[in-house]
C-alpha cells in the first residue's frame, strides 16, 4: 500500500510543478522550491513512512533543481548578477522556509 501512495504522491508533485512552471515560469520554480522547503520542514517530525511518501515522493517530485539549472542556462551570460541574485534569493528563502517549517512542525 505504501508503494501506491508513493506513486500517487510522485505523480501529484510532478503535475503540480509542471502546471506552476507553465503558468508562472521562473517565479513558479522559485515559489515551488521555497514552498517545498517549508513543507519538508513542516513534516520532518512525522512517522518515517509518511516522510518517505510525502517528503521523498511528493515534495521530491514537486521541487526541482534541474528546472533552476535550465532557467539559469537560458539566460544570457551578461546577466550573471541576475543569475546570482535569483540563486541566492532562492537559497536564503528556502533555508528560512525550512526553518519555519521545522519550528511550526507537525
Amino acid at each position: 500500500m505504501t508503494s501506491l501512495f508513493f506513486i500517487f504522491a510522485a505523480i501529484a508533485g510532478t503535475a503540480t510543478r509542471k502546471k506552476a512552471t507553465e503558468a508562472f515560469g521562473r517565479r513558479g520554480i522559485w515559489t515551488i522550491n521555497v514552498c517545498g522547503a517549508f513543507l519538508l520542514g513542516l513534516i520532518a517530525g512525522l512517522d518515517n513512512t509518511l516522510i518517505m511518501v510525502f517528503g521523498t515522493a511528493g515534495l521530491g517530485s514537486l521541487t526541482t533543481i534541474s528546472g533552476v539549472a535550465r532557467e539559469i542556462r537560458s539566460w544570457s551570460s551578461d546577466l550573471r548578477l541576475k543569475n546570482a541574485g535569483y540563486l541566492m534569493s532562492m537559497l536564503v528563502a528556502g533555508v528560512l522556509a525550512a526553518w519555519l517549517g521545522l519550528r511550526w512542525g507537525l
